[in-house]
């Protein structure tokens, strides 16, 4: 067994068999070409290059009629190499006067061209290289008659370099992984890898060497384990199958949890895109753009951002994509930005302020969102606005690049504008702002450090920031209030909106979404399913207020774990399901801590720890039960925080589960709460 760390192009978990997609014959080491032939046929070779032309051609058309809209016009582009005249006169040209065979001529045109791009100055276009070596090899391995490798069973595909071109044929659902010495974040491989939801991983020589020689693989974020042991592998596979169980489950979720609310994702890349899909989110809340532009030696070009914002667009289908506009400055430095150094950062030129200060950077971005927007259900949200004649410079420079794509006979689409509302001066000017924005999405975190004037980022001040500060909840009603008045929907996306002691008072104040990361969907969709099926608007008021308690006992039994709910029928242990165990519900944990689902007495601790039942003062017994098969573990990853014979309150801890642990276990992490009198 070896491990490696590598880079990885899309994270994620994998394991499998090795297939070799390397080149077969005189591919396999430096050189591409076969033996030149000394005197070639020059109209035979040329007839024999329009034919391999056409072999691909078909290959990446029947590629792309299989695959979704994002991957399909992936390999259009590909197919696109083929009609470029560059590359098929050079090809000609080196038959014609250079006197060279049809496998030496393919090699020297194709590296011509992509030496030619890889030295461009723009990043995007210089990722473009591998794809023209990519589908260089693919018309070599025609011209020789090579036999196309095709996935038989899943696997982890192999290569020294990899394109569309050479995948083409594959039947996706047999991809589990991508492994290759050369590649790239922002590679055609990298987009499909991340619509594929597989993870991909580059930029050894020797694990690929290793990962060839071997019979199987894991890829488990950046590490790469080649040959892993017996036991090992069985595990992993069993965590992949349960993996792609709960992933299944979060769909299934998904599409039954309908809220009044809506649940949004704030995601920072295209990487995000895989786990988006399973989440069950409403849409992409927050599109953090900063990632293309930071740790970065020069602007990302027009073409890069659109690329990326295309990518995530096309994902979320009719689902909105709110994505906000560069957000620098502060804590977040480019260096290829010339920035002053600011006494007091969080009072300087950071967000829209440096956008409005550099014409041509806020026009590169907007071109590149406009023509995103003609690709899905896409919205722009600027940061940091203070004022009406901020919003109004945005909107007219949005409308200048509309122009000047339609007189370039560009593609595109004018997104609805909104804007952040993170600064007292926004919240009290809301009335007006609401006459110039489309939508509203609130900062929670900049709004608390801007009413409170409390620099969030200050040593030992952190007793003074208080996100639930009255005033903070008066900015954000008065902010909801105004935008209803104009008919425009308002979002919360900053921390607030993930903390389930909020949630009422938002929903109480009229917030129309609630955008939180990925991790907190689960969590945030199950406060808000609970807030608002037991509470009306006037009764949440009450509830912050101070005022009545309810006046019967409270019967209702509480989630043991932050978490998606799962179904009884789709519990995938047959104990539970079947009703064995009275009625049940699952749920996904998102942390290991467990917590009591009611008041009463610890009955039962299960002797590996795993189960814990809790009889309520009514008699009723309710069993928590962390994982599927978790008994198997022995308590290993288990710690109990209470004891037999304790009285617990609801919401106390009583357990803390390692489930990382468990999932390297290949074991599920479900964790299931049981009650006879619990609806089926």
């Amino acid at each position: 067994m070896k491990e490696y760390i590598l880079k990885a192009a899309r994270t994620g978990f994998a394991a499998g068999k090795v297939f070799d997609a390397s080149p077969a014959g005189a591919e396999k080491s430096k050189g591409l070409s076969g033996k030149v032939s000394e005197k070639p046929d020059a109209a035979g070779e040329l007839t024999r290059f329009e034919a391999a032309l056409l072999s691909l051609e078909s290959e990446l058309a029947a590629a792309a009629a299989g695959q979704s809209a994002g991957n399909a016009e992936i390999f259009e582009t590909e197919g696109l190499i083929l009609e470029d005249a560059s590359f098929t006169k050079a090809v000609q040209r080196q038959v014609l006067e250079e006197g060279k065979d049809i496998l030496a001529a393919v090699e020297a045109a194709g590296r011509s061209l992509a030496q030619a791009i890889a030295s461009s100055g723009n990043s995007y276009i210089r990722s473009r290289s591998e794809d023209i070596l990519g589908v260089t090899r693919r018309l070599m391995e025609i011209l020789r008659g090579d036999e196309k490798k095709l996935l038989a069973e899943p696997a982890i595909i192999v290569a020294a370099e990899l394109s569309p071109a050479q995948l083409s044929g594959m039947e996706a659902s047999k991809i589990l992984g991508i492994l290759t010495e050369k590649g790239s974040p922002i590679s055609h491989v990298a987009i499909l890898a991340g619509n594929l939801g597989v993870p991909y991983v580059y930029g050894s020589a020797e694990a690929l060497e290793a990962a060839r020689s071997g019979s199987h693989l894991i890829i488990d974020g950046e590490t790469l384990i080649v040959d892993p042991d017996p036991e090992e592998l069985e595990k992993a596979q069993r965590r992949m199958e349960n993996e792609q169980k709960e992933q299944k489950l979060r769909g299934a979720f998904a599409e039954r949890a309908g809220t009044r609310t809506k649940v949004c994702a704030n995601i920072s890349s295209p990487g995000d895109i895989p786990s988006l899909l399973s989440s069950g989110t409403d849409g992409v809340g927050l599109f953090r753009s900063e990632f293309l532009f930071l740790d970065k030696a020069e602007a990302p070009s027009e073409q890069e951002q659109f690329e990326a914002y295309k990518s995530v667009a096309e994902a979320m289908g009719e689902k909105e994509t709110v994505i906000r506009t560069l957000d620098l400055g502060s804590d977040k430095k480019a260096a290829w930005l010339d920035m002053p150094d600011e006494k007091n950062p969080a009072l300087g030129c950071r967000g829209l302020r440096v956008s409005l200060g550099n014409p041509t950077l806020l026009k590169t971005q907007l071109r590149a969102l406009l023509r995103a927007a003609a690709f899905g259900n896409v919205k722009v949200m600027v940061p940091m606005v203070t004022s009406v004649r901020e919003v109004r410079a945005v909107r007219a420079c949005l409308e200048e690049c509309a122009g000047e794509l339609a007189g370039e006979g560009v593609s595109y689409k004018v997104p609805p504008l909104g804007i952040m509302v993170e600064t007292p001066a926004a919240a009290l000017t809301a009335d007006q702002l609401a006459g110039e924005a489309d939508f509203f999405s609130i900062g929670t975190n900049d709004l608390t450090q801007y009413t409170l004037a409390l620099d969030r980022e200050a040593q030992g001040l952190s007793d003074y920031y208080d996100p639930y500060h009255e005033a903070v909840m008066r900015m954000i009603e008065m902010t909801v209030t105004a935008a209803h008045e104009k008919g425009i929907a308002v979002s919360v996306c900053g921390e607030l909106a993930a903390d389930a002691h909020a949630t009422e008072r938002l929903i109480a104040c009229g917030v129309d979404k609630l955008s939180v990361s990925l991790s907190a969907i689960g969590r945030t969709r199950q406060a808000v399913l609970e807030a608002e099926k037991r509470q009306s608007v006037s009764e949440a008021e009450k509830r912050f207020s101070g005022e009545a308690a309810p006046s019967e006992p409270d019967r209702t039994v509480a989630a043991p774990a932050d978490g998606r709910l799962i179904p009884m029928a789709d519990i995938p242990d047959p104990v539970f399901s079947s009703g064995t165990m009275g009625a049940c519900i699952g749920i996904l944990p998102e942390s290991g801590s467990i917590y009591a689902p009611c008041d009463g007495i610890v009955s039962g601790i299960a002797a590996a720890k795993h189960a814990i039942t809790i009889t309520a003062s009514d008699g009723r017994e309710i069993l928590v039960h962390v994982g599927i098969d978790t008994v198997t573990l022995n308590g290993r990853g288990f710690t109990v925080l209470t004891r037999e014979g304790a009285a617990v309150a609801r919401g106390d801890k009583i357990l803390e589960a390692d489930l990382d642990v468990i999932r390297a276990s290949g074991l599920s992490p479900i964790v299931i709460v049981a009650c006879p009198s619990l609806p089926a």
